[in-house]
C-alpha cells in the first residue's frame, strides 16, 4: 500500500507531540489501528480521515497527498493580524523565489 498517508499521519502526530496512544484515545480507536495507518497496512475510513484532519488542523486533501501544503486556521484573528500573516507569507515566498534564481 502507498505509505504517503501513513507518513503524513506520523509526521503530523510527532509534530503535535502526540504518542500513538494519545492520538488513538483522541479518535476513540485502538493504538494498533493508528500503528497500522502509519505503517500503510490499513487506510482510515472517511469518518476517521475527517477526524485526523480535524485533530491535526489540516485538510483531508493534505493527508491524502493531493495538496502539498498545510492550511492554517485564522479564525479568531483580527483583520490586522490576518494582514500581517498574509504579508509574512508573501515575504517568505519572495525570499524562496530569490533563492531559486541564484
Amino acid at each position: 500500500m502507498d505509505g504517503q498517508l501513513g507518513n503524513r499521519i506520523k509526521q503530523l502526530r510527532l509534530k503535535a507531540g502526540l504518542t500513538q496512544a494519545e492520538l488513538a484515545q483522541e479518535l476513540k480507536v485502538s493504538t494498533a489501528l493508528i500503528s497500522a495507518y502509519e505503517l500503510g497496512e490499513r487506510k482510515p475510513s472517511l469518518d476517521l480521515l475527517a477526524g485526523l484532519a480535524d485533530v491535526f488542523g489540516v485538510s483531508s486533501d493534505y493527508l491524502l497527498g493531493l495538496k502539498h501544503h498545510v492550511l492554517y486556521e485564522i479564525e479568531g484573528l483580527s483583520s490586522e493580524e490576518i494582514q500581517v500573516v498574509r504579508k509574512l507569507i508573501c515575504l517568505l515566498q519572495m525570499r524562496q523565489y530569490d533563492r531559486k534564481k541564484i
